[in-house]
């Protein structure tokens, strides 16, 4: 496919997606809308969090390797949250962003 997507037939009509999560090699088929965080704590990675999911602490950040425009908008309180901590290209606070398609992530701690 020249897109780099694997085919998944239905379950890409009902929006269910593929995270990949590197280096750990683990992957994850979700629904259309899950938080990465959820995403990689369902798949049984640590994700370290002490805001509650309310975008201010940043522990939480991930790098987008692949997909990044298979994630929702960038919202007001991410975007303050990114310019405090000074986020680099690609990244992303997981606790805000939702997976709308197949995307690869990694953080520093995994």
């Amino acid at each position: 496919m020249a897109s780099g997507r694997r085919d998944h037939g239905m379950e890409d009509l009902f929006g269910v997606f593929t995270v990949r999560f590197e280096p750990s090699g683990k992957e994850l088929r979700v629904e259309r809308g899950m938080l990465l965080l959820d995403a990689a704590r369902r798949a049984g990675l640590p994700v370290a969090q002490s805001c509650g999911g309310f975008a201010i602490c940043s522990w939480c950040r991930m790098q987008v390797l692949a997909g990044s425009e298979n994630l929702s908008a960038v919202e007001p309180p991410e975007e303050r949250l990114m310019r405090r901590q000074k986020f680099a290209d690609g990244e992303r606070a997981s606790c805000q962003a939702e997976v709308l398609g197949d995307v690869t992530v990694t953080t520093t701690y995994w």
